[in-house]
């Protein structure tokens, strides 16, 4: 699969979040929610797309976010002093976090209709050549994070700056392959979720047979 090296200023429009001057507290009549990027929910994976196809490449480990759903445990809403309207997000958005190691993008699927990014994510809008979903996917690769560490800077909290940002390259395949791509990466994360989940019920497991065993002997005694 060959595909052209673009710039992500020439795939999407780069926005910044809403910066607060102090730390948000939830007002229950506040006009807008918004999106903190602890909302997101990341995970590291050791492996991409790229090693299951390449098998001669070496696996790497990537910071990955899972597509963003608003749910109600999110609520925080603000009613802000200044018109903020330039950073309200839609389904379709792909958020990124710009502020710490923890760099991944996800696409957002549903918010209210009143909801900002917060300071510490870009928005990002993406153009007519290439898909959301596969935005997200590809900034979250391990190939693609590697890039963003490089320019990550500052010592206390590092950041990723907007302009620097943009200039990082990414493949950009026909929309098809973007799409064949998303969906392989959807079952990829899929099967992280199930596996997460297996270790869960499997930790359970063990700890009540473990109880029920110590209650047995002592029990005997």
């Amino acid at each position: 699969m060959n595909a052209p090296m673009t710039r992500i200023a020439e795939c999407a429009e780069v926005l910044p979040g809403y910066a607060l001057k102090v730390r948000a507290e939830h007002e229950p009549e506040g006009i807008f929610q918004i999106v903190m990027a602890k909302h997101l929910t990341s995970y590291t994976t050791n492996r991409n797309v790229a090693d299951m196809i390449e098998k001669s490449a070496p696996p790497q480990r990537a910071m990955s976010c899972l597509p963003y759903q608003y749910a109600e445990s999110h609520e925080l809403r603000i009613t802000p002093k200044s018109n903020v309207h330039k950073y309200r997000i839609q389904a379709g958005d792909v958020l990124f976090i710009s502020r710490g190691v923890r760099n991944c993008a996800a696409l957002v699927q549903s918010v209210p209709d009143q909801t900002i990014a917060s300071g510490t994510l870009y928005i990002l809008r993406p153009k007519a050549n290439i898909e959301g979903g596969y935005l997200a996917w590809c900034l979250n690769q391990a190939p693609v994070q590697a890039q963003i560490s490089k320019v990550r800077t500052g010592a206390g909290t590092p950041i990723v700056q907007r302009k620097v940002f943009t200039e990082i390259t990414i493949p950009v395949p026909s929309i098809e392959e973007q799409r064949r791509l998303v969906e392989l990466g959807a079952l990829m994360t899929r099967e992280y979720q199930l596996r997460q989940q297996l270790l869960e019920e499997t930790g359970r497991l063990h700890r009540v047979l473990g109880q029920q065993l110590l209650q047995r002997m002592t029990s005997a005694n």
